[in-house]
């Protein structure tokens, strides 16, 4: 972890590598990003550059993306507090005794009986609809036909 979190991605000559750059790897992180970061054929090393004016004196940040407090610690040993891309894992399973077990289980191809989602304090985002949606399948006991014209519609919006 000490090295992979020391590398930035680059490309160089058209050729995806992964570099150490000195220096580089100690600005903090700060979201949203203030640098960008890139390595330059015509220089011939790697540049940072501000996306906006910095005032001389003042720290200089770079973002590590939006990810959870665990990987933070993990890979950089510090965390944020607060901190919205935290996350905890949490697993939905099918309950073979509810109605229309072997239905469902079919309307998601016969595979798991359960799914694991990442549980996010923004209730609008993409996996969090998604978290919701399985919950509300999986307590669903009315008529199964119901949940083949809902997944055959939703198969048509995507067409």
């Amino acid at each position: 972890m000490i090295v992979a979190s020391r590398i930035f991605g680059v490309t160089i000559d058209k050729v995806k590598t992964d570099a150490f750059v000195p220096l580089a790897d100690m600005l903090n992180h700060k979201r949203p990003r203030e640098t960008t970061w890139y390595y330059s054929d015509n220089l011939q090393g790697f540049v940072i550059e501000a996306c906006e004016e910095i005032p001389r004196g003042v720290p200089v940040h770079d973002s590590y993306g939006k990810k959870c407090n665990s990987r933070f610690f993990l890979n950089y040993g510090f965390i944020n507090v607060p901190n919205d891309g935290n996350e905890i894992p949490l697993k939905f399973v099918l309950d073979e005794q509810r109605p229309n077990y072997e239905a469902k289980m079919k309307l998601v191809n016969g595979r798991y009986p359960y799914q694991w989602f990442r549980i996010v304090e923004n209730l609008t985002d993409a996996s969090m609809l998604e978290m919701i949606s399985w919950a509300r399948y999986i307590v669903f006991d009315d008529e199964p036909t119901h949940l083949y014209l809902a997944r055959n519609e939703k198969i048509n919006e995507v067409k």
